[in-house]
C-alpha cells in the first residue's frame, strides 16, 4: 500500500507552515528514481534470514560475523560458517539487556546496554568494558554510532566519544540539549548529531548546536535518527509519529507517518527506510510504501537496520537477522 502525507515544510527562525500538496511531496517525481525502484519490483527479491530464536533487539557485522543481542543474551554467528557463539558475559557485565551494536572503522564490535558498553576486536580474545565514570558519563547506554575514526555512545546522563585511544564526555553542562541521548548518527564530515528527549544536539568538533521546535522541528522528543550522505540530509522520527528531515537550512516535516518508529537507514540511492514495531517503510522521494510484497521484505517487526558497503540491506526482526542482497546492483 502507498501512504499519501501531508508534508510542511519549516525554514529556521520563521514560524510559518506550509502545507504540502496531496501526496505529501514538495518536488517533481525523478523518472530515474522511478526506473530504479521497478528494477526491485520486476526481480525476485534475494533474501536470506539468520535465525536468532526469538526477536532481535540490536545487531552489527563484523566482516563475516553476525553479532545479535535478544532477551537471553549476545551471540554471534559466522556468516559463511554458520557457526554460532554464546556469550552470556560481555567481559564484566552481563550480556542481557543490551540496547546498541555497531562496528568501528577498525573492525571492534561495540555493544552497549544497561550495565555499561563492552567492545571486542576482530582479534581479541575478551571484551574491554567501559562503565560510568571510566568513559562514559552514565551505565545506561541507548545508542552506539560509528563513524570513520571515532565511536559515539549516548547514554540517559550525556554523550561519550571515544578517539585515538581515549574519551570525552559530554553532558548539558558542555551545551547539549538534554542528557538523555536516545539515538546517535555520525555524518561524512565527522558531525555527531544525538536526538534526545528536548530536541537534537550537533557536535562539529568544537561547539554543540541545538535544534528542536523553535527551530522548525514538529516535536523535540527524537526516537531515531539518521544521515543520507549523498544529499547530506538528517532524518530524525521525532514524536508520537512524524518524520522530520533537515538539509542543513530549512526542516521539512512528514506528519502522521507511523507510530513506533525505532530506526532509520539510507541505502545507496538515498531511498530512506523506516523501521517499526509494526513493519517496514520506504520513501522513495515521492512515495510512502509499505506493502511487505512491494518492499519484499518479510517481516513484522523491525528493531534495527544497517547498510554494509556492497549495497546490502540488514534487517533486525521478530525472528532473526535479514540480510536482503544489494536491490541497486547496477
Amino acid at each position: 500500500m502507498l501512504k499519501k502525507v501531508c508534508l510542511v515544510t519549516f525554514v529556521c527562525a520563521v514560524s510559518l507552515f506550509a502545507a504540502g500538496k496531496d501526496k505529501g511531496l514538495a518536488k517533481e517525481k525523478n523518472l530515474d528514481d522511478v526506473k530504479a525502484d521497478s528494477m526491485v519490483y520486476d526481480q525476485p527479491t534475494e533474501w536470506r534470514i539468520f535465525n536468532a530464536n526469538g526477536p532481535v533487539i540490536a545487531f552489527a557485522v563484523q566482516r563475516d560475523v553476525l553479532w545479535y543481542a535478544t532477551e537471553s543474551g549476545v551471540s554471534s554467528i559466522g556468516i559463511k560458517r554458520n557457526d554460532v557463539t554464546n556469550y552470556p558475559k560481555l567481559g564484566s557485565i552481563p550480556s542481557t539487556e543490551v540496547t546498541s551494536m555497531a562496528v568501528d572503522g577498525s573492525g571492534r564490535v561495540w555493544i552497549g546496554g544497561k550495565n555499561g558498553v563492552a567492545y571486542k576486536g576482530e582479534k581479541d580474545k575478551e571484551f574491554t568494558v567501559i562503565t560510568a565514570g571510566k568513559g562514559i558519563p552514565d551505565n545506561s547506554v541507548n545508542a552506539i554510532a560509528a563513524g570513520s575514526g571515532e565511536v559515539w555512545v549516548g547514554t540517559d546522563n550525556g554523550a561519550a566519544c571515544y578517539q585515538n585511544g581515549s574519551w570525552k564526555t559530554f553532558t548539558t553542562a558542555n551545551g547539549m540539549t538534554s542528557g538523555k541521548v536516545q539515538c546517535v548518527a555520525v555524518d561524512s564530515r565527522g558531525n555527531a548529531w544525538c536526538g534526545t528527549d528536548k530536541g537534537i544536539s550537533m557536535y562539529d568538533g568544537a561547539k554543540w548546536t541545538a535544534y528542536n521546535m523553535k527551530k522548525g522541528m514538529s516535536w523535540n522528543d527524537t526516537k531515531a535518527i539518521a544521515v543520507d550522505n549523498r544529499k547530506n540530509m538528517v532524518w530524525a522520527a521525532v514524536g508520537e509519529k512524524d518524520v522530520n528531515s533537515f538539509d542543513g537550512k530549512t526542516w521539512s516535516t512528514y506528519m502522521e507517518i507511523q507510530g513506533g518508529l525505532t530506526s532509520i537507514m539510507t541505502d545507496s540511492q538515498s531511498r530512506i527506510w523506516f523501521g517499526s514495531m509494526t513493519g517496514l517503510i520506504k520513501f522513495n522521494g515521492d512515495e510512502w510504501i509499505n506493502d511487505p510484497k512491494v518492499l519484499g521484505i518479510p517481516a513484522a517487526q523491525i528493531t534495527q537496520m544497517y547498510k554494509d558497503d556492497g549495497g546490502n540491506l540488514w534487517f533486525g526482526m521478530e525472528s532473526g537477522v535479514l540480510r536482503f542482497n544489494n536491490p541497486y546492483p547496477f
